[in-house]
């Protein structure tokens, strides 16, 4: 996603745009690391109540709508949280090392990927589940609120396509090396190096 936006030239020290860079980068993971934990709570909310004997410690709304809603909420928890650690981590720091992470997150290939799929999983999220709370069928949602929590599911199903098909990816790397195909299978010596030469 932002190998796309931002260039990306060949040392740290040229990087432009590094505030922006760093802060759409930091945003964008506390954005999904807050969604995943969004989803997390309501479970583990109802764990403590079974435990505890108190039903009271859980809400009797369905559970889509608890998730939905848990999901948004820790969507912006989640993005406020990093976004503070940021500024509190990056305060007074020179310009070379925003430079240097921005351009350390740019060059790496993985973590773009990953950001693609995230991104991708948050829009189609947001539009789907918008529009259907524009027709109604957004589980009782407003459609800002549900625009909001399909975003964050979305992202978080983005991250886990993107590390599944990621691992997919390696192991059929893995199978033909094996197999003796593709790059980076062993390639049989040349009469050259074998010291063998045609008569």
């Amino acid at each position: 996603m932002l190998p796309r936006l931002f260039p990306h030239p060949v040392y740290a020290e040229d990087q432009p745009s590094a505030y922006t860079i760093l802060t759409i980068h930091c945003l964008h993971r506390g954005f999904t690391t807050g969604a995943i934990f969004g989803l997390v709570a309501p479970f583990a909310r109802t764990a403590v109540a079974t435990i505890l004997r108190r039903p009271s410690l859980t809400t009797p709304l369905p559970w889509t709508v608890r998730l939905l809603s848990s999901a948004a909420i820790g969507s912006l928890a989640g993005t406020g949280f990093i976004g503070v650690g940021m500024v509190a981590r990056m305060w007074g720091r020179e310009k070379i090392e925003w430079q240097d992470r921005s351009w350390r997150i740019l060059a790496n290939k993985s973590q773009n990927r990953e950001d693609d799929w995230s991104a991708s999983g948050m829009i189609i999220g947001a539009l789907a589940l918008g529009l259907a709370a524009s027709r109604g069928a957004g589980f009782g949602l407003r459609v800002g609120r549900a625009s909001l929590a399909g975003a964050a599911v979305g992202s978080v199903l983005g991250t886990v396509g993107h590390v599944l098909t990621s691992s997919n990816s390696v192991e059929e790397v893995e199978r033909k090396v094996i197999a003796g195909e593709g790059p980076l299978a062993p390639k049989e010596p040349s009469k050259e190096q074998t010291g063998i030469h045609a008569e």
